[in-house]
């Protein structure tokens, strides 16, 4: 159910929301009353069930987040970790919960699983997967899509069998590199083959988590410093793409029916149709939302789809523009679906603009606004206050 922009108006959505923020804030209280329990369990002078606790507490938030405890890393004391893993759609409910977090002496709250040294990462490696890394060298090299691949060799553990080694390999990355850096920058993570050993250099892991920094500053550093809006204008160079969709079906989630597409960022479109992780921080150093428009054009002829778009197109990129909220930045269509990609700078003041220029156009009832970014997988804003919600898939609710 969407959370940052849930409907006012929509009654399941308010007490879905209400009730949530209610469980946030009992949970912190609980939380706020067992710190001195929690303190005592973790320097052995007590026993209890830690792990009860924080199903029956944190799970009334919601049963898909998960936790860990570790040392402070700014002061002495403890550190509390939330995330929720491959639900990547509950990061805007996790930012709430910690935006409404108190403030605890003794205590560090983040919502992502921190980088560790390599000591660490030996052990957890070992504790998740009985594989023994020690030894373990990596290379990484900038990937299309703004992305880093990484490739792991295990030269203490000859005959060692391919999967262990690739379940070792994720887990080594996840907590040498960190939650954040794994979801936001690492595209693949390989196995050094002596093929594939020619064509790049293994490092030491010591070595690893300042090379890849290096890597994403470099991807950084390339990125444009305007908003897109400007680029648009100054680049003539925009990319044709087709694909091949899924077959036939009465509705498509996302952009799943695509066939082509025209698009101002060609490597911004490869992250985002290729299975990787979305995180708009890899295409722009600006700010910018990556958004797109899903309008259904079932009812319009084959033939006539590109000027059924164009028609939005050539009256949202000047609107966007004038408004300084953004630009159109591509388009596309799909077997059944029109899509028209934008970047939007500031997208409170770009909603309304989009809302009354498809409406002006009598965009189809079935249009929504939604998003690029993986974290935003559940929202969705309609073009109409009484147009249904889009096909999503989520594992849960």
């Amino acid at each position: 159910m969407r959370w940052l922009f849930a409907d006012p108006t929509n009654v399941a959505e308010m007490d879905h929301r209400n009730r949530t923020l209610g469980a946030i804030d009992a949970w912190w209280r609980s939380f706020q009353a067992k710190t001195t329990d929690l303190d005592a369990l973790f320097h052995r002078r007590s026993e209890w069930d830690l792990a009860g606790w924080m199903h029956d507490s944190l799970g009334a938030v919601h049963s898909g987040m998960m936790w860990e405890f570790g040392r402070a890393i700014k002061q002495p004391g403890h550190r509390l970790v939330i995330t929720p893993e491959m639900r990547r759609w509950l990061r805007p409910v996790v930012r709430t919960l910690f935006e409404r977090a108190p403030t605890i002496r003794g205590w560090e709250f983040y919502p992502h699983r921190l980088a560790e040294d390599v000591p660490q990462t030996i052990l957890a490696v070992e504790a998740r997967t009985g594989v023994n890394i020690t030894g373990a060298v990596v290379a990484a090299n900038i990937a299309p899509a703004r992305k880093i691949d990484l490739w792991f060799d295990f030269p203490a553990q000859p005959g060692l069998p391919e999967q262990a080694a690739r379940n070792a390999a994720f887990v080594a990355t996840e907590t040498l590199m960190g939650e954040q850096v794994l979801d936001t920058w690492i595209g693949g993570i390989s196995l050094l083959s002596d093929d594939s050993s020619r064509n790049h250099r293994p490092l030491p892991m010591e070595r690893a988590q300042a090379t890849v920094g290096a890597l994403i500053q470099s991807i950084h550093d390339q990125l444009p410093t305007q908003k897109l809006a400007e680029v648009a204008k100054e680049s003539p160079e925009w990319s044709s793409v087709t694909l091949e969709p899924e077959e036939q079906r009465e509705d498509y989630v996302g952009r799943t029916d695509l066939i082509a597409a025209t698009v101002l960022d060609i490597e911004m479109f490869r992250a985002a149709h290729t299975g990787m992780i979305f995180t708009s921080a890899c295409h722009s150093r600006m700010g910018e939302w990556f958004v797109y428009l899903k309008l259904d054009a079932l009812e319009v002829p084959n033939e006539e789809r590109v000027d059924f778009r164009a028609e939005f197109e050539d009256a949202l990129d000047p609107a966007l523009l004038e408004a300084g909220a953004g630009c159109v930045i591509g388009g596309g269509s799909g077997l059944r679906y029109s899509y028209i990609d934008l970047a939007l700078s500031n997208i409170q003041q770009a909603v309304p603009i989009i809302r009354r220029v498809l409406a002006a156009g009598r965009a189809p009832l079935h249009s929504w606004i939604q998003f690029f970014d993986d974290d935003l997988a559940a929202e969705w804003i309609g073009i109409y206050a009484h147009t249904p919600p889009p096909l999503l898939s989520l594992d849960d609710d």
